[in-house]
């Protein structure tokens, strides 16, 4: 089993410069401090290897976790109800290990994938020595871009979706890359990251209470084309009816939701406006950007309502 995938990043700890009989009560000590809320149990008194390593990705952050046969358990300091909390993309490199979270359960080989939502409880059931790396993304911003995934962690990604393949191919190239990047590039691995968790993850229907399929791809489409200067209400409109037609009409419950992303990202733009004139001289001409794109978001708010109209008289046509 190597002993880091990280060689560049010094290590938070390495029991290969511990002395043996002191390897189990350090490698728990470590381990509850890098995670509070985190408990160990079930460790053979003999360790015989043990790695912690970290390195910051913009809001987020990457770890690298070499360890012996554990039981791990988590409960959310916060009760739950943490805005900094996380979502973890976890990626098995050795040994196995079962994910259990919300009465779901799943076991990871080398190569597996799945998700763990720090807002919940979770475990993590080692019987043989176990590498993994993993992930940690603001759970606003996954969930934000796919809502879907509240309810799909400690669910093994399908190893053979060519999506999947491609989130994992490029969490592995951002792991070996990380150490090299500057910090503003660690943090667009991240966003990049987060955007990513759609291909292989892409919800088939949807099941009660996820967001609905129009709210995904509204969001998307803003998202895409947000660096656009062409972008207007008009043109999210008429996306947003070239998709609704072909599908039963939305109801309610979907066009507050898009409204709500809408409102969300015209929040957004004004803060990034307000850092600007904090940072440069040039400030003036992109707040006025910023500011007029923000104007469009909200106008597409109403626009949406226009939509919605129209696709339910083509429907009843």
């Amino acid at each position: 089993m190597e002993t880091s995938i990280l060689p560049q990043v010094p290590a938070l700890l390495d029991l290969s410069r511990v002395d043996a009989d002191r390897r189990a009560g350090l490698w728990v000590s470590t381990a509850t401090t890098c995670f509070p809320g985190l408990s160990v149990s079930d460790m053979p008194a003999e360790v015989p290897i043990g790695q912690i390593q970290s390195i910051p990705m913009g809001g987020g952050s990457l770890w690298s976790i070499l360890s012996a046969p554990a039981q791990v358990s988590y409960s959310p300091t916060g009760g739950g109800d943490d805005a900094a909390s996380s979502i973890s993309l976890l990626l098995q490199l050795d040994g196995a290990i079962v994910v259990g979270q919300n009465h779901r359960a799943c076991e990871l080989g080398p190569g597996d994938m799945c998700l763990v939502d720090e807002r919940f409880g979770f475990h993590l059931q080692g019987e043989v020595c176990s590498h993994i790396v993993f992930l940690r993304m603001p759970r606003r911003a996954v969930l934000g871009r796919h809502p879907h995934l509240e309810h799909c962690t400690a669910r093994g990604l399908d190893a053979e979706d060519p999506g999947a393949q491609l989130l994992r191919d490029t969490l592995t190239r951002a792991v070996q890359a990380a150490p090299d990047l500057r910090e503003e590039q660690r943090g667009s691995v991240l966003a990049a990251m987060v955007h990513l968790l759609g291909a292989a993850t892409a919800p088939r229907g949807d099941p009660p209470g996820e967001a609905p399929w129009r709210v995904r791809a509204a969001l998307a489409f803003i998202e895409t084309h947000l660096g656009d200067a062409d972008l207007t209400a008009e043109r999210v409109a008429e996306a947003g009816l070239d998709m609704i037609v072909t599908a039963p009409p939305p109801h309610g419950d979907e066009v507050t939701a898009i409204r709500r992303l809408v409102e969300e990202m015209s929040e957004a733009q004004t803060a990034i406006a307000g850092a600007v004139e904090e940072h440069t001289s040039v400030t003036a001409e992109l707040s006025a950007t910023i500011a007029e794109v923000a104007g469009s978001a909200q106008e597409v708010a109403g626009c949406l309502d226009t939509v919605s109209g129209a696709a339910q008289e083509k429907v009843a046509q």
